[in-house]
């Protein structure tokens, strides 16, 4: 028994060698094998078969593969605001911010009839949490950019008076954002996101949210409306 044992783990090792083995011959591997590929995904060891279909794909499946591109294209550019945005939905969890991203429902956030397919801005999220949202808030262009502005009152207890505003301005034909991660407090009742003078008659979404001031719990986002549409 002990040389048969042996004879599959020879037999293993040179199957494996073509992937690396980081903690011995039963340990995590990455790279791949035949028609598999080893890899480590948010500290987890997984694996997928890789493979090619001859068959032409059909219309629901190129349907699919462009709702995917839009929605994977969307949520890589607004990386940097989400991974604070879905900074709390990730807790527990080995999703990532752009995985989350791409939970939200296809149904709600695309928009049109196969192949003209575009995304319905006003039903994305771009952060969740328990914190209360923006309250009557407005946005409206100024000269550096736009001007967040939201119900406050005098009276509003800490630590929600020290809750911080985000800001976010998506530019769909330039693919790229003009963002505030951190910006005034909920007390003051004001901001302005800073948007770069070539990007200021350009068509773009926009969004608002808060955070805590010690980062343990967001808002919902709030959509603002387009701009130069």
């Amino acid at each position: 028994m002990y040389k048969q044992w042996l004879k599959r783990c020879e037999l293993t090792y040179i199957y494996l060698t073509m992937a690396i083995a980081k903690n011995g011959l039963f340990g995590s591997h990455t790279g791949k094998v035949g028609n598999l590929v080893y890899y480590e995904l948010n500290g987890k060891n997984v694996v997928r078969e890789i493979g090619k279909n001859t068959k032409p794909p059909t219309e629901k499946q190129l349907k699919v593969q462009m709702e995917t591109e839009l929605m994977s294209s969307f949520f890589s550019k607004v990386l940097p605001f989400i991974r604070v945005g879905f900074s709390i939905a990730r807790l527990g969890t080995a999703l990532n911010a752009h995985n989350i991203g791409m939970k939200q429902p296809r149904e709600l956030i695309i928009k049109g009839l196969y192949p003209d397919l575009g995304l319905a801005f006003d039903q994305i999220v771009l952060s969740t949490g328990k914190l209360t949202p923006a309250v009557e808030p407005e946005a409206a262009q100024v000269a550096e950019g736009l001007r967040f502005s939201w119900h406050t009152d005098p009276q509003m207890e800490w630590p929600a008076s020290n809750d911080q505003v985000m800001m976010l301005a998506y530019f769909p034909e330039e693919e790229v954002i003009a963002y505030q991660l951190f910006g005034s407090n909920r007390l003051s009742g004001t901001d302005v996101l800073d948007i770069p003078e070539i990007l200021q008659d350009k068509y773009m979404e926009t969004y608002i949210s808060f955070v805590a001031a010690d980062r343990k719990d967001l808002a919902n986002s709030t959509y603002m409306g387009s701009f130069n549409l």
